[in-house]
């Protein structure tokens, strides 16, 4: 069977992307392969071709979605490990680590792309199945592991340490919060349906002040 990730069709990604939006929307019992292949002008029986069954076509939608994580953040270009981390000072990994930040930021409030996963994902996290261990594996662990061990770096303490842990956490929050809470905040800002280039410059600033807190703790 082709790895729908991989293979450069059109279709197996038009069912992929149709697949996001109406799991994220109806969740994975509600929504039935009909419904998914007539949103993505697909045959029905591409889905099973592509995938197998609908349950494939989940786990393709979460291997999807961590991909694109990974690729947007560039967290494999950065290259971050605990190893790695022993050769950095203080200042590199502030850089690295507002660079990153920053990335996060344009990423949760720009990209319609990340809107598209929201509910997908908020579904996983309330009721974790077999794509969230995909997600956390693939995307959710690598972004985590990267932030905190920088923030280990700033910190002077080992990125395994829970209180390190714990900052990271709250870090990454905060961005992801620009996503989940992004309706709310449109409406308090009293603007549109979308952010102007002006407010996410300053939205990165206000989190990267939070980075420069951490390197003075």
């Amino acid at each position: 069977m082709n790895n729908p990730v991989n293979a450069d069709n059109q279709t197996a990604d038009n069912l992929i992307l149709a697949g996001i939006d109406l799991f994220g929307e109806h969740g994975f019992r509600s929504t039935t392969t009909r419904m998914i292949a007539t949103a993505a002008g697909a045959n029905i029986g591409s889905i099973a071709y592509y995938f197998g069954n609908k349950h494939g076509l989940y786990l393709a939608a979460a291997r999807h979605i961590s991909t694109r994580l990974r690729e947007e953040l560039q967290l494999e270009t950065m290259g971050v490990t605990h190893d790695h981390a022993r050769t950095l000072d203080r200042e590199q990994a502030r850089q690295l680590l507002e660079q990153l930040v920053r990335r996060m930021v344009r990423l949760f409030m720009q990209k319609p792309e990340a809107r598209r996963w929201l509910m997908l994902v908020m579904r996983e996290q309330a009721n974790p199945s077999e794509a969230f261990d995909i997600l956390y594996r693939d995307a959710f662990e690598k972004a985590h592991v990267t932030v905190t061990t920088l923030v280990g770096v700033l910190m002077t303490m080992e990125p395994s340490d829970q209180r390190v842990i714990l900052e990271a956490h709250t870090l990454v929050g905060q961005i992801v919060f620009f996503l989940v809470g992004r309706v709310p905040l449109l409406r308090r800002l009293g603007a549109s349906d979308q952010f102007d280039p002006n407010t996410v410059r300053q939205a990165e600033d206000v989190v990267v002040s939070h980075v420069h807190r951490i390197t003075a703790v």
